[in-house]
């Protein structure tokens, strides 16, 4: 049987009860009562898979946590705080500090930044392809409506928490949802007729319009969320990069407050919440919180919400969620009368009451999630990241710095062999430098160096900052990140634009295939589900700026239907703008000089668009008179083409003008 039909589908490990089907109008969740037979049979189900996720990908745990630490440079606080207390109470001088180089910081930092521009340098973020004409005329209208979606996720910082997950971890999760946010706004309308005759007397103090409130969608669309790796638990019978389309099930946790399940519950999408227990007691898994170290150098919490035990307002508990898309066949769980694999959206409260279960009918076909390993070594489960790699180099770094500083130190102090007898001990123990040394009076009129002598200190580490810059190298060797890639001017004299532009396309093209594995594992997969998501669920027009058009457009489902292609991108960093304004001054300047393209194309819409590039969008505001006005102008003989004019001053026969209208 192929690979992509492989699903674990078997038992839960007990034998399945003859359940009965729900009602035409009874919900799924509904048969799930809590302390049920069948509730307790599809719980058992579902918490075997999250524990077969669970055994595996916490064997990754300490890598990540290691990784973690040596992202923050993290130095131990007790540590320090024992040093500061000795420097104060002891009267002592403090140990010398240890110094942790943020190398691993300094990389990834470098990586994600490069990638960013690469996907979020211009708009719209993702571009489209197109199968058919229909799909052709609409890949502007769908490209518009993406951005717009983008721009009400905050998709900015989704991605860049992406890129770092993927860098940090070497895994890297999404969740793509379709949300409606409602709230209220604030809208003009007429006066009612019992507030004007409360205006009766003086009719002059009622306005026109009142302001008032109404409730409201405010948004529909594609919802993306990170997904933290500690908390994200795939199928681990397929790799990662491909949980969303050949895994049985793909599950997250998220830790959230008792108010917003509440809330939830009320607007019907979950159900059961006031009947689950806080998580509190000896009995509670309390294993799967505060695993990540992403917060020791800040002392607060890893995962939000997860320090289930030390609430401090009463009722306000927050709750361990699991929620999941998992494929199983609804007649053997008496969940529907489908005998065939079938994808459902399940959520369990505190591993003890599932709270919603429901049929996840997309059309794309896959678990609503995407991950990248932007380091696979391919066909495993489970991926190394650049902090594995680069790791080990930080650490050398770190010890070259702390011997240099601490034969420093030692050499500042010195180590002085002295006669008790004839030298006071206690002046030797003064922390500070310019100490007085007293002499005991069996040494006055004596010399000074029978007395007391430094003993000569040699600089072993003089060649640690050198080594320094070697072992520099080799992290930059092995992480692709270079003096260019940071955008540090390299050394080595002046050099022309030829040599730097060859020396930065040879710095980026490592990253520009890292970035085109990035925009192919996830990227790609996430605009599809987005784009997908939009044709089946977004029912609303809304008004957009479609790229290459003025004004804006009311968009609706008419115009987003095709068959799109979804291309990957090439890794590259877009046009640099200013650059990009050049370019376009140069087209402006050669086609004021050329009658065929003046009469082909639109001399002052160029204009416009050439002062929009140069920080002067609103240029059109300073139009003397429009378009239309102008044709009628050049018909009466008021004003003359820029193209015939040319013409008039080079001495040549004017270009033909089609029925006296001027070229546009």
């Amino acid at each position: 049987m192929p690979s992509e039909f492989n699903l674990f589908l078997g038992d839960s490990g007990s034998e399945a009860p003859d359940f009965q089907a729900p009602e035409a109008d009874q919900r799924p969740i509904d048969l799930l009562q809590p302390g049920s037979e069948h509730h307790a049979y599809v719980l058992d189900y579902l918490l075997t898979r999250i524990k077969s996720s669970e055994d595996v990908m916490s064997k990754f745990y300490s890598r990540w946590q290691i990784a973690e630490r040596k992202m923050q440079a993290y130095l131990t606080l007790p540590n320090y705080e024992q040093m500061l207390k000795d420097m104060n109470n002891k009267s002592q001088a403090p140990a010398p500090a240890i110094i942790l180089f943020p190398y691993n910081y300094a990389v990834i930092s470098t990586i994600v930044t490069y990638c960013m521009k690469v996907f979020c340098g211009q708009k719209p973020f993702f571009h489209l392809g197109a199968n058919s004409k229909e799909a052709a005329d609409n890949v502007r209208y769908m490209e518009a409506m993406v951005q717009y979606h983008c721009d009400q996720s905050r998709m900015i910082s989704r991605i860049f928490q992406l890129l770092l997950d993927g860098e940090l971890y070497g895994l890297a999760a999404v969740r793509c949802t379709w949300a409606t946010k409602i709230g209220k706004r604030r809208v003009l309308r007429p006066p009612s007729d019992a507030e004007r005759l409360m205006y009766s007397n003086n009719p002059k103090d009622l306005p026109s319009l009142l302001k008032d409130s109404e409730e409201r969608i405010i948004f529909a669309g594609n919802d993306v969320m990170n997904i933290d790796p500690f908390m994200f638990f795939p199928d681990p019978n397929v790799p990662m990069s491909e949980c969303s389309t050949k895994g049985e099930f793909v599950f997250w946790r998220e830790f959230v407050g008792k108010h917003l399940l509440l809330q939830a519950q009320h607007q019907g999408q979950v159900q059961f919440v006031d009947q689950v227990e806080v998580a509190q007691g000896s009995g509670h898994d309390s294993k799967w919180y505060n695993l990540s170290h992403r917060s020791a150098l800040t002392g607060g919490q890893s995962h939000a919400g997860d320090n289930l035990r030390a609430t401090t307002v009463k009722g306000q508990n927050s709750y361990m969620v699991d929620q999941g898309s998992v494929t199983i066949i609804p007649s053997e769980l008496g969940l529907g009368p489908e005998e065939h694999p079938v994808k459902w959206l399940f959520t369990i409260l505190n591993k003890t009451q599932i709270i919603q279960a429901e049929p996840l009918d997309l059309d794309h076909g896959r678990h609503p999630v995407e991950v990248s390993e932007p380091y696979t070594l391919g066909y495993g489960f489970g991926a190394p990241s650049v902090s594995d790699y680069v790791g080990p180099i930080q650490d050398i770094l770190s010890w070259f710095l702390d011997s240099h500083i601490y034969n420093i130190r030692t050499s500042l102090a010195g180590e002085l062999v002295y006669d008790p007898s004839k030298i006071d001990e206690s002046s030797l123990k003064y922390p500070q430098p310019g100490k007085r040394i007293r002499l005991k009076p069996l040494a006055y009129g004596t010399d000074i160096r029978t007395a007391i002598q430094q003993l000569p200190v040699s600089d072993a580490t003089r060649g640690n900052i050198a080594d320094l810059s070697t072992f520099i190298r080799i992290g930059d060797m092995v992480s692709s990140v270079n003096d260019i890639t940071r955008g540090v001017q390299p050394q080595g004299g002046r050099r022309t634009a030829t040599e730097t532009r060859a020396a930065g396309e040879g710095a980026f093209g490592r990253l520009g295939v890292h970035a085109q594995l990035i925009s192919q594992q996830a990227m790609v997969c996430l605009v599809e589900q987005m784009v997908l998501n939009i044709q089946q669920l977004q029912d609303q027009d809304v008004w957009l700026q479609v790229i290459g058009q003025e004004a804006f457009n009311q968009v609706g489902p008419q115009l987003l239907m095709g068959d799109f292609t979804f291309p990957v991108h090439d890794g590259t960093l877009p046009l640099d703008k200013v650059a990009g304004f050049d370019l376009w001054k140069e087209i402006l300047t050669g086609m004021a000089q050329s009658p065929v393209l003046t009469q082909t194309h639109s001399l002052p819409r160029i204009f416009e668009h050439v002062c929009s590039l140069g920080g002067a969008p609103n240029i059109s505001s300073f139009r003397l008179v429009a378009d239309a006005q102008m044709d009628q102008l050049a018909k009466a003989g008021a004003v003359i083409p820029m193209a015939e004019a040319a013409a008039n001053l080079r001495g040549s026969s004017p270009p033909p003008r089609p029925n006296g209208a001027l070229p546009q």
